[in-house]
């Protein structure tokens, strides 16, 4: 997982965080950020952002290991192929997606899925 400096020191909101998540909207678009972030208004994937509002602390969680492990499997697959295993129904993952796992807060088993993707090969 990610691990990141600590606050800027102005409104307590991470630079850290709205680096995160103008890489992952740029990687995943903004409705798939907040679909992982799992809110229902996509304004709050802009907010933070911007630095106008700081997510919650395990939205933020939800961030990091998401950005780390898309990172990973980027460096790997490209972005294409990270794009696609986000979003594809992962049998890894009892048939959900990366995304929804994560929303989920199932940190251990998107790892495994993600390591079989990179050690074994497997596309799903």
């Amino acid at each position: 997982m990610l691990i990141a400096p600590g606050r800027d020191g102005q409104d307590g909101i991470s630079a850290v965080v709205q680096w995160l998540c103008g890489v992952l909207t740029t990687r995943l678009t903004t409705r798939l950020v907040g679909g992982l972030a799992g809110i229902t208004d996509m304004k709050l994937v802009g907010s933070w952002r911007g630095g106008g509002r700081e997510p919650e602390p395990a939205v933020e969680e939800r961030l990091r290991f998401a950005y780390g492990t898309l990172r990973n499997i980027e460096a790997a697959r490209g972005r294409r192929g990270a794009q696609a295993w986000s979003m594809t129904m992962n049998p890894r993952l009892n048939g959900c997606s990366p995304i929804k796992a994560i929303r989920e807060g199932r940190y251990p088993e998107t790892a495994t899925a993600a390591e079989a993707l990179l050690e074994d090969g497997y596309n799903g």
